[in-house]
């Protein structure tokens, strides 16, 4: 599909193949090279407590914890084998969860975190920023889809429904026509 023009105050749309193409399919690769650090960020994270007496800590380690929680729960939303929106909205709950973390914290610590992790606060949010946008187009290009498909469903089923409604009431004019004519 052509993304639409774009008029003022209104973003093009974009079926879910163009969601996952050029620019944005590097940079989630490049984001997925970045894992083991976002995985050491929250390791960092999860070693705060209040006897640090780091402002922000418990809240942040709460954050954090939630966030596994949440990726090792036997119930999901978006199960697993659904492509690419079963991992994309785990990755998107991981980087919700550590980017409020860090939010929680004081700045000093949080460029601790980050610089010990090999990571930097632009580097996350735009991380965010590519999985939040990613997500909400191919949400909407599978709404669109699904729209579509069941309005052709719709069609198809009034067609069918035409069609056999045209038979039983040639059926039922025959068979009324032969009563008609058996009676005298």
């Amino acid at each position: 599909m052509v993304s639409e023009p774009a008029t003022p105050g209104h973003r093009p749309r974009s079926t879910g193949a163009e969601a996952l193409r050029g620019e944005r399919w590097r940079r989630l690769r490049q984001l997925a090279g970045r894992l083991p650090q976002y995985a050491q960020l929250a390791r960092l994270i999860l070693a705060l407590n209040r006897r640090n007496g780091v402002p922000g800590g418990g809240r942040a380690r709460r954050l954090v914890l939630a966030g596994l929680a949440y990726l090792l729960a036997p119930l999901d939303p978006l199960p697993g084998f659904v492509p690419v929106l079963g991992q994309l909205d785990d990755l998107l709950v991981a980087l919700f969860t550590l980017r409020l973390a860090l939010r929680s914290l004081p700045a000093p610590v949080r460029s601790s975190l980050l610089r010990q992790a090999g990571l930097d606060s632009a580097t996350v949010e735009h991380d965010w920023r590519l999985v939040w946008g990613l997500s909400r187009d191919l949400v909407a290009a599978t709404g669109r889809g699904a729209w579509r498909l069941g309005r052709g469903g719709a069609r198809v089923v009034a067609r069918l429904g035409l069609h056999a409604g045209a038979r039983l009431a040639r059926r039922l004019r025959a068979r009324l026509s032969r009563r008609s004519r058996a009676r005298p």
